[in-house]
């Protein structure tokens, strides 16, 4: 993400010819964020602001915070049998034919800084710091990006890298891979993690009306990579749940990903699509369509914009629903179900209106699906029951530009 905003940053820094001196913009919203069957909720304000010199140097700031609630799928699988599930902070529950989940409260504060300054005529060099405070999770980042452009500002070419450090602190710390959830045993009070990010790009100018943007990204991750909170059940021969375990991933993961983007100006409105295809050492290959339009409802004073994302990936290598009496243990194993396989659709729109005093608000509504293909099993004690049900989710935010 920071090396996409960099990168953003210099493609549009060639295009302010005549920054007015001193100039501060801001930018703010606020986000919501309300899952189905009341779990996840985020409400989260963002602010951020841009000082553009003379000269075409560009500082600028951002700050968010957001408070998050509600419950999320622990990876015990659903039977109908009562069972007892014990949380990582020792609080325990009785469920029957529903999923199985951990109640949160976390809040996060997060903030960025990035300095862009011109290198001759035609470059830009911008350096960016991250960083991020949760009740259980720290991260710390640094960014580097490089833009130049070529043929009469026509062909923009940028680099990237970052860099970040982040420490996993759970409260009641750091569970062992694998071992029973009751016996509690700890590995650790916290971990860290390391995450390398590489980007290349290049942004064309097609024509007067056309615009085309190509990128290429790396990312490297090692350390600790699990999530403390996820557990698999292991069950016997009627699918009843006879214990289970935490999760353990691998801690090393590398991707690559590319996308594509293309802007069409047709007398006023914009469409653009893109497409972004990632894979990684994981088993996760995925594909991501998203096509906006943007219409003009009237000498640029205000728009809407209508919105569609289909999104696809494929299990992680060592993602299973749960253990069945004839599976050993494996060495990495999750039932976390962002790592199955599934399908998403998006679809939303954008209103924008130019307001008072200069200001630009939109307004933008969202509302997402995801739909895992692996939910159920042959089981006796798990007929009938939805054991990985997805989840719907509707997303609203307000924002404004001054």
């Amino acid at each position: 993400m920071a090396l996409a905003v960099t990168a953003l940053l210099g493609v549009n820094a060639a295009k302010q010819v005549h920054a007015e001196e001193s100039e501060w913009q801001f930018d703010s919203s606020v986000f919501s964020y309300m899952e189905s069957d009341n779990r996840v909720t985020d409400l989260s304000v963002r602010l951020e602001a841009q000082r553009t010199t003379e000269s075409e140097k560009i500082f600028a700031l951002g700050l968010s915070v957001d408070s998050l609630s509600g419950a999320s799928p622990n990876g015990a699988i659903a039977t109908h049998t009562p069972q007892t599930v014990t949380s990582p902070s020792g609080n325990s529950q009785v469920y029957a034919s529903e999923l199985p989940m951990n109640r949160f409260y976390d809040r996060r504060f997060a903030g960025q800084v990035s300095y862009q300054l011109p290198v001759g005529a035609l470059s830009r060099l911008t350096t960016g710091l991250t960083f991020s405070q949760e009740d259980d999770y720290q991260h710390a980042g640094l960014n580097l990006s490089f833009a130049r452009d070529f043929f009469q500002r026509n062909t923009t070419l940028n680099a990237g890298v970052a860099f970040s450090s982040d420490s996993v602190k759970p409260v009641d710390g750091i569970p062992s891979a694998l071992s029973n959830v009751e016996l509690g045993q700890k590995r650790s009070t916290n971990e860290d993690k390391a995450v390398t990010d590489l980007l290349l790009g290049v942004t064309q100018v097609l024509s007067p009306k056309a615009l085309l943007q190509l990128n290429y990204g790396y990312s490297d991750a090692s350390g600790y990579l699990n999530d403390p909170y996820k557990l698999i059940s292991q069950v016997n021969g009627l699918g009843t749940v006879e214990s289970n375990i935490y999760e353990n991933r691998p801690e090393a993961r590398l991707g690559h990903n590319l996308y594509g983007a293309l802007k069409l100006d047709n007398r006023g409105d914009v469409t653009t699509l893109s497409y972004r295809f990632h894979t990684d050492d994981w088993g996760i290959d995925s594909n991501t369509f998203d096509l906006r339009y943007r219409f003009d409802l009237g000498g640029s004073q205000h728009y809407i914009e209508p919105h569609v994302r289909y999104y696809a990936q494929s299990a992680a290598d060592f993602y299973r629903l749960q253990l069945t009496p004839n599976d050993n243990v494996p060495a990495h194993v999750s039932a976390d179900y962002r790592l199955a396989a599934f399908s998403a659709i998006t679809l939303g729109f954008r209103y924008g209106i130019s307001g008072p005093w200069g200001s630009d608000w939109r307004l933008n509504f969202d509302y997402y699906t995801q739909n895992p293909s692996d939910n159920s099993s042959e089981f006796a004690d798990q007929q009938g029951l939805n054991l990985n049900p997805g989840v719907s989710a509707i997303i609203l935010s307000l924002g404004a530009r001054f």
